[in-house]
């Protein structure tokens, strides 16, 4: 306004240089659909009163974590807006503590996981919960003490279920998935998870292990295994349980999440391969 006044402003608007995503509020027309923009807008209109939640404060925490359709806000109990249709509203008791992941006024990260728990269906929620604690978005301990003040939390039995693994010291999500919703069932029984092996005179933790083909298995996320010293890692420690006699099968996040019965499958055969005659 200051340099092209209120007629440079409509001239702007009406060449679509420039678009009013709000009363008040404006962006490069080139940028009205990006998330991050839209989320900006909405907490600048609201001028305190509205901030983000849900799945858009997880994209902004780190935008691995795929953008909602709609731009997820939180206003307080008493507080009435009149939402676009790119914005998806809830109402909340208002926090005392608030964070700002990329600039913009959202919801810390264990309330931005519980409000998107809330706000999903129960079919993506279990989804949901895995890719936060894949990106380290948020600690286990954090979240759970969350949960442990919020009153009503839909699913919580499944929610507290899989947080109960990691705060019994399981290391990552890719091992709650497998022990949780792939590798189950009686054909997977003898499977021994999270075991200490001694293997070329020094001690090496494996996620699982099937003790009588002496089958190792890993559960490699990202995050942890893509670089080029995990991969030179990896290879070296395989190659020392192969002169042991085990043999490793490693599964990937992706694998565990997109293709669970190829994984099931495949373990499945390896151990009978290598069974006992």
């Amino acid at each position: 306004m200051a340099a092209v006044g209120r007629r440079g402003l409509d001239r702007a608007v009406r060449d679509g240089v420039i678009v009013a995503l709000l009363p008040d509020v404006y962006t490069a027309a080139d940028l009205a659909s990006v998330h991050r923009v839209r989320c900006a807008a909405a907490v600048r209109w609201g001028r305190g009163r509205v901030r983000i939640g849900g799945e858009s404060s997880l994209h902004l925490y780190d935008d691995r974590f795929p953008a909602p359709p709609t731009v997820h806000c939180v206003v307080a109990f008493d507080h009435r807006v009149r939402a676009r249709p790119w914005m998806s509203v809830r109402r909340i008791a208002w926090p005392r503590h608030w964070s700002s992941p990329d600039g913009i006024e959202s919801l810390v990260a264990e309330d931005a996981v519980l409000d998107a728990w809330r706000r999903t269906s129960a079919s993506r929620r279990k989804d949901l919960l895995y890719r936060v604690l894949w990106l380290r978005i948020v600690g286990p301990r954090r979240l759970v003490s969350a949960a442990g003040r919020s009153a009503r939390l839909p699913d919580r039995a499944i929610f507290d279920g899989i947080m109960s693994d990691f705060l019994a010291g399981v290391q990552s999500p890719a091992e709650v998935l497998a022990r949780r919703e792939v590798f189950t069932g009686p054909a997977f029984a003898d499977l021994e998870w999270h075991v200490e092996l001694l293997i070329g005179g020094r001690r090496r933790t494996a996620d699982a292990l099937h003790r009588s083909s002496r089958t190792v298995v890993e559960l490699d996320g990202e995050a942890y295994h893509s670089s080029r010293s995990a991969v030179s890692r990896d290879r070296e420690r395989d190659t020392e349980f192969g002169i042991e006699g085990w043999q490793t099968v490693r599964f990937s996040y992706r694998d565990l999440t997109r293709r669970p019965e190829w994984c099931r499958r495949s373990l499945l055969r390896i151990i009978r391969q290598r069974g006992p005659a």
